[in-house]
């Protein structure tokens, strides 16, 4: 981004940067009608709808639905920074029980680093290849960066074009330009644990005068095929921005450590494994050992792994269990298949993860991408017993949760204890209408007639089943 910052000082003197077919023209004309030169910095204000990238409620749904108010994004082209600021509200959809859901996101971007104001700033790292494509395939962004790269400029018929450039090696950007100047789409690709390189596209229509400049009155984002935003643009306003500084906790620990390993044995041979957002649990079984969940991304499986080894030297990991697909849960699994280790979970869902591990990993490379080595899956649909004379281990679907459709928990018999992710995450302050979730989670616990006695949830500390009834009393 140093490099491209530099390029973009001397945009003004670029236009001698032509394609590899010597097709400038059409770089030129978009620049002019788009007023390219002139626009430092632009902010837009839409409102739409967003759809959340890998929290799909089943495999094979798209990503779940929020309206969107108030979104305002400012791209400041001469500073590399970008900050979006809206409200988002979860779509309930028909047949499906959810919490209600009222968020306003605060996303920032600038210096090769990214946070959220939740109030507090927050890196957010997996998010700055998306946030930084942001400046880049805005329809202004895009032209400048492709004068600034050396775009290869293909003629299309009609007078229009399609531009490719790459930015720091990895980030390739293609787009279309029409002939009148305007750009209709880009595509990039971003890094995904769980999709590897995603194809994500912007779409771009419906172009306008907003006073004086140039812009699309609707904005579209797929990601992994589906839609990602469809926004309204209401207003456009340019060359307003005012800088910002990374705050000095972001900078100081841009990379939330995930390495961090803390572990409590809960029962003989049953290991809580926290020190991070997402917790797993080690249960020693006469046959080696099981993993429940393998969450986030390959260092915290790389972690995990290691922490197994120091407690289990020499003992064989017979199988991780995955609760449900998304993405937060099943970032890791992939160290876990390239160690040959079977992963159980719900039928549903090994189709899914055959088909998106087998996808290029060429933006971030993993241990799997290298070994090539094929999965291997034990499925269930509505329960599978792993037997053991300590520790026998009952899994069973999750019936009628609006959070998932191929959900697991995990029941430990002798130790009393249930293992679940995203059922129940325990909250500091108990809210006046209990969660759906929660309650469902305790109908499936009476359904099954299940003696939960403790509760290890996959976020959050250790419960007890009256915690969970206290939780749930309106």
């Amino acid at each position: 981004m140093t490099r491209l910052r530099a390029a973009l000082a001397a945009a003004c003197l670029a236009a001698s940067i032509v394609s590899l077919f010597a097709a400038d023209g059409p770089l030129d004309r978009a620049a002019a009608a788009l007023g390219v030169d002139a626009i430092q910095s632009l902010e837009f204000e839409a409102s739409g709808r967003y759809y959340q990238f890998g929290q799909a409620p089943a495999p094979e749904l798209p990503w779940p639905a929020f309206e969107v108010t108030g979104y305002t994004a400012t791209l400041d082209y001469a500073r590399d920074a970008v900050h979006a600021k809206y409200r988002r509200v979860q779509v309930q959809e028909p047949g499906r029980s959810r919490p209600h859901t009222d968020q306003t996101q605060d996303q920032y971007a600038a210096g090769g680093f990214s946070w959220n104001l939740t109030p507090a700033p927050t890196s957010m790292p997996t998010n700055l290849a998306e946030r930084n494509a942001e400046l880049w395939t805005s329809p202004q962004g895009f032209v400048k960066a492709a004068r600034a790269h050396a775009a290869v400029v293909k003629p299309a018929p009609g007078g229009g074009a399609t531009v490719t450039f790459t930015i720091d090696r990895v980030f390739r950007y293609e787009g279309v330009v029409t002939a009148a100047g305007d750009v209709l789409r880009v595509r990039t690709f971003l890094d995904s644990p769980v999709t590897g390189d995603t194809p994500a596209e912007w779409r771009f229509s419906e172009y306008r005068d907003f006073g004086g400049v140039r812009f699309p009155a609707r904005i579209e984002r797929v990601i992994a095929g589906l839609p990602w935003y469809d926004l309204t643009v209401t207003a456009v306003r340019t060359n307003t921005a005012t800088s910002f500084t990374v705050p000095p906790e972001v900078a100081g620990a841009p990379v939330p450590v995930v390495t961090d390993v803390k572990t409590q044995e809960l029962a003989p041979g049953v290991f809580f494994v926290t020190g991070t957002t997402h917790n797993s649990v080690i249960v020693d079984q006469a046959g080696g050992l099981i993993v429940v969940e393998a969450p986030l991304n390959e260092p915290r499986s790389e972690a995990v792994l290691a922490k197994i080894r120091e407690l289990f030297p020499g003992r064989t990991i017979a199988g991780v269990i995955n609760t449900h697909t998304h993405f937060d849960h099943a970032g890791g699994l992939r160290t876990y298949v390239d160690a040959g280790v079977p992963v159980i979970t719900h039928a549903r869902n090994a189709a899914y993860y055959a088909r998106a591990w087998a996808e290029p990993r060429t933006i971030v490379p993993d241990r799997l991408a290298a070994s090539k080595r094929k999965p291997e899956f034990r499925t269930f649909t509505t329960k599978l017993v792993l037997p053991d004379a300590r520790n026998p281990i009952e899994i069973h679907a999750i019936a009628g949760s609006g959070h998932n459709d191929a959900f697991a928990m995990v029941f430990l018999p002798k130790a009393g204890l249930l293992v679940e992710g995203d059922a129940w995450t325990p909250a500091a302050t108990r809210p006046a209408t209990p969660s759906p979730l929660w309650v469902n989670l305790h109908e499936n616990i009476q359904r099954l007639g299940l003696g939960v006695q403790r509760i290890a949830p996959l976020h959050g500390t250790l419960q007890t089943i009256d915690d969970l009834r206290a939780a749930i009393v309106r």
